[in-house]
């Protein structure tokens, strides 16, 4: 029997196990199959039940590549390939100056949340199907990002998603607004933070919430630094446990772990030493815990750790990635690095050319189906 031959459910059930990367590259086989993967509850139903393809990405000079990692053998790093997110203000016909300039990047589900420099733009991208929603940002937010939330829909609890526009400061400038895909509309959200969201540029998406370092403050001193959730169903703000309490940090940074955990890294005032923490499985119990997964040494003159650098985890080698920004003998001689480092102390690095303008940041990604709700196919 063909695969074309198979009833309806039982070809559903097959294909809602096939990763979203291969599912793309078979759509074109039959009007049957395509007509799936443009079904929205099809695609709900694949996201929950598909093998997930662990990805990573970097945003480096305002672009998205794919990267190839491999921490077996003699540890390696390559950029594979670029992603093309076109601009469609641009009236060029050179196709390396129609992409889009991507300043900031957010991501849930497999969409990616991207805004410009001055945040005068924003677009919610799906990089697997070439989806795209172009939306205008919120008048008083200057930060953004993307979260899911369940709605019930005759009596069968469905997702979609919101963004969250939310400034930085105090006063007006805390204000946060929601735009949710479904409607097309911001609205004013009914929120009091009681805290200040500090490093804005460097939260990170998990099932579906958000997170960020925070600090009680007054008079701009900072009293400690911990961690703060929104939860885009009850659209509240949460707190949650830290693994340690220091006042003052040199670097701090947040990452997820296989989609599953959080990770941050705490590097403490006036010291080398440099700690990697994990979180149990997040959704899994009631509390947050953390234990240590690593502690390093990094030497100022191989690694350059600040606030908001980005890494990976990987648990089963025992290493984390990171990359960075090496400034030689001028301010124009600047250098994007990225690092493998070991429990042993051991840094394997890998040169990925100039720097000519933003910091580069390495991130996890699990490529789907997610619609976008109107999107124009590029």
């Amino acid at each position: 029997m063909m695969m074309s031959d198979l009833p309806g459910d039982l070809l559903e059930e097959i294909l809602c196990l096939v990763p979203a990367a291969s599912l793309k590259q078979l759509r074109s086989s039959c009007k049957r199959w395509n007509s799936l993967y443009n079904s929205g509850r099809f695609t709900r139903k694949h996201l929950d039940r598909a093998a997930k393809q662990f990805l990573i990405l970097m945003l480096k000079e305002y672009r998205v590549f794919s990267m190839s990692i491999s921490l077996h053998g003699v540890p390696s790093v390559e950029a594979t390939g670029q992603l093309n997110l076109i601009d469609p203000r641009s009236s060029s016909s050179s196709s390396s100056y129609d992409q889009f300039e991507v300043s900031k990047v957010s991501h849930c589900d497999g969409l990616l949340l991207c805004n410009n420099v001055d945040c005068t733009t924003i677009v919610v991208w799906n990089p697997c199907t070439g989806q795209t929603r172009w939306i205008q940002p919120y008048k008083t937010s200057d930060s953004y990002a993307l979260g899911s939330y369940r709605y019930n829909n005759k009596s069968q609890d469905e997702h979609s998603y919101k963004i969250l526009g939310y400034g930085r400061g105090y006063g007006y400038e805390k204000e946060s607004a929601v735009y949710e895909i479904n409607s097309n509309a911001w609205r004013i959200l009914d929120v009091t933070r009681d805290f200040h969201l500090v490093y804005t540029d460097y939260g990170v998406s998990l099932k579906g919430n958000t997170y960020w370092f925070a600090s009680d403050e007054k008079e701009e001193k900072q009293l400690g630094i911990f961690l703060v959730c929104f939860d885009y169903t009850r659209e509240r703000f949460g707190r949650l446990g830290f693994p340690c309490h220091c006042p003052r940090y040199d670097a701090v940074s947040l990452s997820v772990v296989r989609e599953q955990k959080l990770s941050v890294l705490l590097k403490r005032e006036n010291t080398s030493r440099t700690e990697i923490w994990v979180t149990n499985k997040i959704g899994e119990a009631k509390v947050v815990s953390w234990s240590m997964f690593l502690a390093v040494n990094f030497q100022p003159d191989l690694i350059n750790i600040s606030h908001g650098i980005s890494f990976l985890v990987d648990e089963e080698k025992k290493a984390i990635v990171c990359c960075d920004n090496y400034f030689g003998n001028d301010e124009f001689s600047c250098t994007n690095l990225v690092h493998i480092v070991g429990e042993d102390n051991k840094v394997t690095q890998v040169d990925f050319g100039p720097v000519y303008s933003s910091w580069p940041f390495l991130f996890n990604y699990v490529p789907s189906l997610t619609r976008v709700s109107d999107a124009k196919e590029k």
